[in-house]
């Protein structure tokens, strides 16, 4: 087989935020989603699932990777905070998406479901609902409604975010909302959306390195690499080590070696893996960077190391706890005494969080997410910290 050059342009182009092309694992998290598919079918309310943590750790490949493998029982409907606005753009952009959908088995359900956007016409989304709707229930149907970013959804969009929790839309539905480590806690906070099930949210975080080897022997073989068992383990073992468990850092790892079977035409014995695993250092500390780019973060990047620093020796789980925590170090620095220093502790800590150097560990207490990170602040900027 051929070392497909072309393929290999194509990851190296493709942007670090762009769906994984070799995806692999995340096996709880895709069952914590088909456990959803399966309750979504006796029950009258659409079922939640929100997927969040720090950027980079892959819920948007995940939400693709949901979609690429539904069936033709499955409708996917990718959401803006505008299909949100009203029950009628939300029952507009369901029909939308029924209608363009290529399936077969998923058209004959769009003339069902144009029963839906009548029921959301109406004063209760309770009220009209069409027969065909129901009939599309009795076919096993399942409607998932998919908003990305999900943590900028605030009161504009909470009667209809309600009205599904409450209601659902006549058809078996599942609400798939993926976003950072506060989706959560801006879904409960809009009115009558407080009372979410237990296991609704799954908190995203690192990878196994098993996952990172399956992903890059997936795009070895994809490629056409062909070599002795030894040095493939050795190239997939470099990868491993310059992704740090994170998928934004694995694709870079993998971009890296790219290059190098690009410039070897394949030859994998060829490959310079120092400098693939200086390139992958190069991007993680730039990704790293990008994270402290604006606002606060930026112009106090010593406060960024010392509050992450203390978050993982305390593991602080509430905002007012991180708050203080911050005010702490911010006396502790003396940054009170710069008359340039005037950011909010409160603020600051949720522009940590919004960013991504602070997330929720599974047992809800704050953590920096990814520990290679961790390292970056306290050797960049720790220093000037102390």
């Amino acid at each position: 087989m051929a070392f497909d050059s072309e393929q290999a342009k194509r990851i190296i182009d493709q942007g670090d935020r762009d769906v994984a092309p070799f995806f692999a694992g995340r096996e709880q998290e895709i069952a914590r989603f088909d456990s959803a598919l399966r309750e979504a079918a006796y029950k009258d309310q659409a079922v939640f699932r929100i997927f969040q943590g720090a950027p980079g750790c892959g819920k948007t490949s995940l939400a693709a990777r949901l979609k690429a493998r539904r069936s033709d029982d499955v409708l996917f409907v990718a959401l803006d905070n505008e299909d949100l606005a009203s029950r009628q753009a939300l029952a507009t952009r369901i029909k939308e998406e029924a209608d363009d959908n290529a399936s077969l088995g998923v058209r004959i359900a769009a003339a069902t479901l144009r029963g839906v956007a009548e029921a959301f016409k109406a004063t209760s989304v309770s009220e009209g609902i069409d027969k065909r709707a129901g009939a599309l229930a009795r076919q096993g149907r399942t409607v998932v409604l998919h908003l990305d970013e999900a943590q900028t959804v605030f009161q504009r969009e909470a009667d209809v975010v309600r009205d599904l929790h409450r209601r659902g839309i006549g058809v078996p539905c599942v609400c798939l909302f993926t976003g950072l480590s506060h989706t959560e806690d801006r879904i409960r906070s809009l009115e009558g959306l407080s009372r979410l099930a237990g296991n609704a949210t799954v908190n995203m975080g690192r990878m196994a390195d098993a996952e990172c080897e399956a992903s890059t022997a997936i795009m070895l073989e994809k490629l056409g690499v062909e070599t002795a068992e030894a040095e493939r383990r050795k190239a997939i073992g470099v990868v491993v080590q310059e992704s740090h468990g994170w998928p934004q850092h694995l694709f870079c790892a993998q971009q890296a070696l790219c290059r190098e079977l690009l410039r070897t035409n394949g030859d994998l014995d060829g490959v310079d893996l120092e400098r693939s695993r200086a390139e992958s250092l190069v991007a993680r500390h730039a990704y790293y960077t990008g994270r402290l780019a604006y606002g606060e973060l930026a112009r106090w990047p010593a406060l960024v190391a010392a509050v992450a620093g203390q978050v993982m020796r305390e593991q602080t789980n509430t905002e007012p706890e991180l708050t203080k925590l911050c005010r702490r170090e911010i006396g502790r620095l003396k940054l009170h005494e710069d008359q340039d220093f005037t950011a909010d502790p409160l603020d600051f800590v949720r522009q940590m969080v919004e960013k991504g150097v602070l997330s929720f560990a599974p047992d809800r207490h704050y953590i920096v997410p990814i520990p290679s990170m961790l390292t970056w602040l306290r050797e960049t900027h720790g220093r000037r910290s102390e």
